[in-house]
């Protein structure tokens, strides 16, 4: 017995190895020059996984690796056919598309060609199937003109994996070091990972190549603009744009609104520019209205608010502005009019809903006002406070015909 059972133990042995070298012919066979697959789903193994916008991809000899632009993928060995999973049922946009479909015949017979390759990925990347992008892609990264590294960068920036950007944006530093456009999308993939130090390396360093970049700007403007403004370096920023690139309408109504947030008279001159610029946006005229008045020009700035109130219909910011100051000088009629219009612009504009309640509220207009202040609580729970209170005015008032309908509201409008 105990014969039979080392002998079966030595040939059992023997038969794994024979698997096992089996399998890994079989997956250097399948990855062999010239050949594709085009239609089975390649299993991916060896690569980072980055949900690094969530938290930063963990130091290791890999992670270095990847960064520099090493091998893009290790393909899974084959399992033996009787314990094979049957492939997922999944489908996409691309599937059984005629002219992908007919591109992937082309290649088939001409597995060789780079350029229908890379036209194929594109079509991938057109139609939204940036996996299938970026799988065809990183197989032939070793034959990828820049155009095409730049498609995989985007296709990975597409699927929120910035380790992979900087991995395909590295390849490009590699092969030319002023390649600033590379700089750039590493500034994104760092951000993406809040990997502040690095994010502004690579956006000033596009920036010491190609000071016109606008790209480069507007990632630095992001950054700088994100939980914390930063209004200085968005103002310096900005400034920079406006000397460097040009002297365009977007660029003064940003400076504009920057200014407009703590230097009321750097905010005049500013978004004077601004509305001279492009007198069809409404908020640089807002902006203006407000700074005329926090540099003491009072009536100059009201007049300024009231036209743009008029004059901009869609917008909210116009209509709660003016509204508000018809509100603060007792002129609860008219401020109606102008909140009302100003949730027609925006019907979830928690404050000009606040505003249309209280206004409404003061004039006894109690149905106008509980569906106003139901809006206010629902787009702002801040609001609750300012519910209560009305309810309580009610309350004190006896006005018996609302106080049930405004408790019951109120209370469902909690922190």
């Amino acid at each position: 017995m105990n014969n039979r059972l080392n002998f079966n133990r030595s040939v059992f042995a023997l038969f794994l190895a024979f698997v096992s070298f089996s399998n890994v012919s079989l997956a250097a066979s399948s990855t062999s020059d010239g050949e594709l697959d085009l239609d089975t789903p390649v299993k991916v193994i060896g690569t980072i996984k980055t949900n690094d916008s969530a938290s930063p991809a963990k130091p290791s000899s890999e992670s270095d690796s990847s960064a520099r632009g090493g091998s893009a993928t290790m393909a899974a060995p084959p399992l033996p056919s009787a314990a094979a999973p049957k492939p997922a049922t999944t489908t996409s946009v691309t599937d059984n598309d005629p002219k992908i479909e007919k591109m992937k015949e082309e290649i088939r017979k001409n597995p060789r060609n780079i350029k229908l390759i890379v036209a194929l990925a594109e079509e991938f990347y057109k139609k939204g199937d940036y996996e299938k992008t970026t799988l065809l892609l990183w197989k032939q990264i070793d034959k990828l003109d820049r155009n095409a590294i730049i498609l995989l960068i985007k296709a990975h920036q597409k699927k929120n994996e910035p380790g992979e950007m900087i991995r395909a944006a590295n390849i490009l530093v590699g092969k030319n070091e002023k390649d600033f456009q590379a700089y750039t999308y590493l500034g994104d993939a760092y951000h993406m990972q809040k990997k502040h130090k690095e994010t502004l390396e690579n956006y000033k360093k596009a920036l010491e190549i190609n000071e016109k970049y606008e790209p480069a700007y507007y990632g630095l403007a992001v950054f700088y603009d994100k939980d914390k403004p930063n209004s200085y370096e968005l103002r310096t920023l900005y400034s920079d744009m406006i000397e460097k690139i040009g002297s365009k309408p977007e660029y003064w109504q940003r400076l504009c609104e920057i200014d407009s947030r703590d230097m009321a008279e750097a905010s005049v001159d500013s978004c004077k520019q601004a509305t001279i610029k492009d007198p069809t946006h409404a908020d640089a005229f807002v902006y203006l209205g407000k700074g005329l008045r926090a540099s003491g020009k009072e009536e100059e700035g009201i007049a300024v608010l009231k036209k743009a109130a008029k004059d901009f219909p869609k917008s909210e910011l116009a209509q709660y502005t003016y509204g508000k100051i018809l509100e603060d000088d007792k002129n609860t009629v008219d401020a109606m009019k102008f909140y009302k219009t100003g949730v027609e612009a925006d019907d979830k504009a928690a404050r000009s809903w606040l505003g249309l309640a209280s206004t409404s509220f003061d004039l006894k207009k109690y149905e106008v006002s509980l569906i106003a202040y139901k809006n206010a609580c629902k787009y702002d729970k801040k609001n609750a406070a300012a519910f209560r209170k009305a309810t309580a005015i009610l309350r004190n008032n006896h006005v018996k015909d609302w106080i049930d309908k405004f408790e019951a509201a109120s209370d469902n409008c909690t922190f």
